[in-house]
């Protein structure tokens, strides 16, 4: 068979394909990222919640020469923001999506104020000046256990019966890498046993009594029909 060829033809088919390959790559980009939208890199300004892999991970201990880096401050800048604007007592590195050791807690006057002498006093829930742990390490001081409801920022809205021992004892470093450490007993060695959790790839519905998981607003939800809505930045 003879095929004739026009070389001046050539060109805009060419460009046609191109403009055709062109098209089809971006929708592909744009039809991959529908499905699987790229993430900011963390550290994230808000908490993530269960099924991030980062929350199933062990954290890795911080080198001690890096403490004072500009990205170790940083991440101790954020993670201290999330903390305040969640009104949490409690948060550790991986539920900001970074895999490092680092904790802290805080119990407010106005959470003792929120819970009430009673209750108070059956859970030792006192008031508790800003800590911040890096690499904490933890020991067990009283190996007596207490059932309470215990909640938490990455399980949105959601509590259990969870049982912790009464009393620890935790070392580590402050923000200036400095040495610190801590006897702490009631809600507070609950909080810190928490967060060694996170710490160590747990979350407390692994160790709950299982029937107890509730959704905490379970009553306003039946009274409004379901119409209630819940956020997760705060």
């Amino acid at each position: 068979m003879f095929q004739h060829t026009n070389i001046l033809n050539k060109r805009p088919v060419i460009l046609v394909l191109t403009r055709c390959r062109s098209s089809f790559a971006k929708f592909r980009e744009w039809y991959r990222d529908l499905w699987a939208p790229q993430l900011p890199a963390p550290p994230f300004k808000h908490v993530c919640q269960i099924g991030d892999p980062t929350l199933r991970l062990k954290a890795g201990d911080v080198p001690l020469e890096e403490i004072s880096s500009d990205r170790m401050k940083h991440i101790l800048l954020v993670l201290r923001s999330v903390m305040k604007n969640y009104k949490s007592v409690g948060i550790s590195a991986p539920q900001i999506g970074i895999p490092l050791r680092i904790m802290m807690i805080e119990i407010p006057e106005y959470v003792v104020k929120h819970f009430g002498p009673e209750v108070c006093k059956t859970r030792e829930i006192v008031t508790t000046p800003f800590r911040v742990f890096i690499n904490p390490v933890m020991e067990i001081t009283d190996f007596k256990q207490t059932v309470f409801p215990e909640a938490c920022e990455s399980l949105k809205g959601m509590s259990a019966l969870v049982p912790r021992y009464r009393g620890v004892h935790i070392k580590g470093h402050e923000y200036d890498g400095s040495p610190t450490e801590w006897d702490a007993t009631g809600w507070a060695a609950r909080i810190i046993q928490h967060e060694m959790d996170h710490l160590n790839g747990r979350i407390y519905t692994d160790i709950m009594e299982c029937k107890s998981l509730q959704v905490d607003l379970w009553k306003t939800i039946n009274a409004k029909q379901g119409n209630v809505y819940i956020k997760y930045n705060k």
